[in-house]
């Protein structure tokens, strides 16, 4: 039943617990690698005891799952808005790309593309393909509406396209060093026009 009261219900509260641990353990994560972070830490930054973080999360492989689900929705939230705006299929594609590189190279975010690819091999593979594939069909969409739209050559195949184009940018999250001299927003311009390029209409 519905809460009327105008307070948060007990699942509303857990639910933004659950969030602030998740917030709290990216950002330890990002700063100071998975490896260096203990449990106990991120207990201590929100104020509750290890134990009753055992609560909301299983173990802390379980933590950086739960890290990687919610970081991937923001990272398809970032692409969704980029693409919304009017343009053709290549300028949404071009927008989209710049903002999978700018959000994947956050430093809450980075970290998931390394740490989170031994997970593929260890019973997580449901949990890393669903979010795969909503990547993918935005993906697909774009480049198909490329194709009808005349802005990229009538003789691509978006499935394969698709394929190329996100495992090319999948590996700036793992190379990419953000004490560089570049800034994110310089790299994924760059990256985003030269892995464009061969699939535009030029003509």
């Amino acid at each position: 039943m519905e809460d009327v009261s105008g307070f948060p219900t007990k699942s509303q509260l857990r639910d933004l617990k659950r969030r602030e641990i998740i917030r709290c353990a990216a950002a330890r994560f990002g700063s100071q690698g998975f490896e260096n972070v203990p449990l106990d830490a991120i207990a201590s930054d929100i104020g509750v005891t290890k134990a009753a973080l055992y609560n909301y999360v299983a173990s802390k492989n379980d933590l950086l799952m739960q890290c990687y689900e919610v970081g991937m929705d923001r990272l398809v939230a970032a692409v969704e808005a980029a693409t919304a705006p009017e343009g053709t299929a290549a300028q949404k594609l071009d927008a989209g790309l710049q903002a999978y590189i700018v959000t994947m190279t956050q430093p809450d975010m980075q970290f998931l593309w390394i740490y989170t690819r031994p997970m593929i091999m260890a019973g997580k593979q449901r949990i890393i393909r669903a979010v795969r594939d909503r990547l993918d069909t935005i993906m697909r969409d774009l480049l198909a509406n490329g194709v009808k739209d005349g802005s990229l050559r009538a003789d691509l195949d978006p499935k394969l396209s698709s394929l190329v184009i996100l495992g090319a940018v999948n590996w700036v999250g793992i190379w990419y060093n953000p004490n560089g001299p570049q800034k994110p927003e310089d790299i994924a311009r760059e990256i985003a026009r030269e892995t464009l390029y061969g699939y535009l209409n030029n003509t």
